[in-house]
C-alpha cells in the first residue's frame, strides 16, 4: 500500500471525501450486523486514516458513530457506551494515521498482509476493552465480570478483523489510490486557484 501524496485535497473535496468514507463506514457497520461483532466499519476508518490522515477519519468517525448509535439495531443510544466506542475507534484510526506517515526521505516500508493482520487484532483486542470498560460503567458491574461475559464476542470480532484487515484493507487501499487520485487530489496550483477564487469571493 501507498499513502496517497499527489498533491492537497482541496475544502469541497475534503467534504466529499469525508461525507464518502463516513458514509462506506456506516454500510460497513449495517451490512453485517446480523452477526454479533462482525463488521467492516472499522476497517473502513481505518484505510480513511491511512490514506487521509486522522483528521478525515476522525471526522468520519464522530459522524458514523452518531448515526449508527441512533439507529441500531442491537438497542437504542446510550452515551457512556456510545462514547467507548468512540474512543476506541479514535484509537484505531491514530494507529492508522501513524502506520500511513512517510519517512522525511518520501518513502515508507510497506505493511505486508500478515504485519495488517497482527495489527488487526491488536487494535480489536483494544477496542474491545475499551467498549468493555464503557460497558461496566454504564451498567455498574466489575470490570472483569463485563469483558470475561463478553470473551465469546471478543473472540469473532478479533478473529474476523484480523482476516479482514489483511485482505479487504489492501483491496480497499489499491481502489481508492488507482481509481479515484486524479479525481480527489489537487496539485499544489490548483489549491493556489481554488484558495484564490474563495478570498474573491
Amino acid at each position: 500500500m501507498t499513502r496517497m501524496s499527489y498533491g492537497t485535497i482541496s475544502g469541497s473535496k475534503w467534504v466529499s471525501i469525508t461525507a464518502i468514507m463516513t458514509a462506506l463506514a456506516l454500510v460497513g457497520n449495517y451490512a453485517l450486523v446480523a452477526v454479533p461483532n462482525l463488521e467492516l466499519g472499522s476497517t473502513v476508518l481505518f484505510v480513511t486514516a491511512y490514506i487521509f490522515g486522522a483528521h478525515m477519519a476522525i471526522w468520519s468517525t464522530l459522524i458514523m458513530s452518531l448515526l449508527f448509535g441512533i439507529i441500531n439495531p442491537w438497542g437504542g443510544f446510550i452515551p457512556q457506551i456510545w462514547a467507548s466506542q468512540v474512543i476506541g475507534w479514535i484509537y484505531i484510526v491514530t494507529i492508522a494515521a501513524i502506520m500511513g506517515r512517510h519517512s522525511k526521505s518520501g518513502k515508507r516500508i510497506e505493511p505486508r498482509k500478515w504485519e495488517l493482520a497482527i495489527t488487526g487484532a491488536f487494535v480489536t483486542f483494544i477496542f474491545e476493552e475499551i467498549t468493555n470498560l464503557g460497558y461496566s460503567i454504564t451498567f455498574g458491574i466489575p470490570f472483569i465480570l463485563a469483558a470475561t461475559a463478553a470473551i465469546p464476542f471478543s473472540v469473532i470480532h478479533i478473529i474476523s478483523n484480523t482476516v479482514i484487515f489483511s485482505q479487504v484493507v489492501p483491496m480497499l487501499n489499491s481502489a481508492l489510490r488507482n481509481q479515484l487520485k486524479d479525481l480527489i487530489w489537487n496539485t499544489e496550483s490548483e489549491v493556489k486557484v481554488d484558495m484564490l477564487e474563495s478570498d474573491l469571493a
